[in-house]
């Protein structure tokens, strides 16, 4: 299997990870990284996540067959914009981005308002892999590996464009699941972006001297929160409402559980304790 030339824009730990992964299974004719800095793109020729890197984003989107952005969501759709007039007609766009709503509905609108005749094929995905850690210093090939990948195609896509994306995702290692962008938007916001505002919350309210104190419960309960700020404020710009309310149901939880310890409530306290505690235990992550 073989996607031709695959062109990654942004190679930091995902997509870095992306060109490892091409590279070692033997799943592209060349990979180009494109990137604005060229201490970045050296980087990532050095671990040979790339065959070649340029900073000139026309060359690379000319060649590809599919191209990948790899950057921070708010990034996306601009680039997705100079990309788009100069995409052959068989290529594929897509990206990685943590929110899907807000990027494929922009990225469609560009679509519809500056293409005539047949439409290029962009098809949001995100690959439910990584962590708080970012750069290419962090990438690996397993990344992906029993990862799921969720797309979101819409009717601009063709049967074709999606099934090759999804075949690229497999052979990176990823279960593929199909949703529409605004079930995704729905469902990653209870499930990633609410567990980084809470570990967040929970890491600002500790007073700094008490840190010294802290155990492994600490630490793991606000691993997340080393995450880029900059990156997680796009990210909350664009799912804005739906994090929002996931936010407002978490917080009704909250108050639920101060309600049964004014009461002392024990026996529904406690049910609370044992309902989190089998949900989490069924859970087999992929790291154990």
């Amino acid at each position: 299997m073989n996607f031709g030339v695959v062109a990654i824009v942004g190679t930091g730990l995902i997509g870095g990870s992306i060109g490892l992964c091409l590279k070692e299974r033997g799943l592209a004719t060349a990979i180009i990284g494109v990137g604005h800095r060229k201490v970045s793109i050296n980087k990532a020729l050095k671990i040979k996540a790339i065959d070649e890197g340029t900073t000139n984003i026309e060359k690379a989107a000319k060649q590809a067959d599919i191209i990948i952005l790899a950057t921070s969501v708010n990034l996306i759709p601009d680039y997705a914009k100079k990309i788009i007039p100069l995409m052959k007609k068989s290529a594929i766009l897509t990206d990685v981005g943590s929110t899907k709503d807000y990027i494929v509905s922009q990225v469609n609108n560009e679509i519809k308002s500056t293409c005539n005749g047949e439409k290029p094929n962009f098809i949001g995905a995100h690959p439910l892999a990584g962590s708080e850690k970012r750069g290419i210093e962090s990438a690996r090939p397993n990344l992906f590996e029993g990862s799921v990948c969720v797309l979101t195609p819409t009717n601009f896509n063709s049967k074709k464009c999606i099934t090759r994306l999804s075949n690229m995702w497999k052979a990176l290692g990823a279960r593929i699941s199909i949703m529409t962008p605004s079930k995704h938007d729905e469902i990653l916001a209870l499930v990633s972006h609410l567990p980084h505002f809470v570990a967040s919350s929970l890491a600002g309210v500790i007073d700094e001297k008490h840190w010294k104190f802290a155990a492994g419960g600490l630490r793991d309960t606000t691993r997340i929160a080393s995450g880029d700020p900059e990156l997680w404020l796009s990210i909350s710009r664009q799912n804005k409402q739906k994090i929002i309310e996931a936010l407002r149901c978490f917080s009704k939880e909250v108050e639920c559980t101060i309600n049964d310890l004014e009461q002392g409530n024990d026996k529904k306290l406690l049910g609370r304790l044992k309902k989190a505690k089998t949900v989490r235990d069924k859970k087999k992550w992929k790291q154990e």
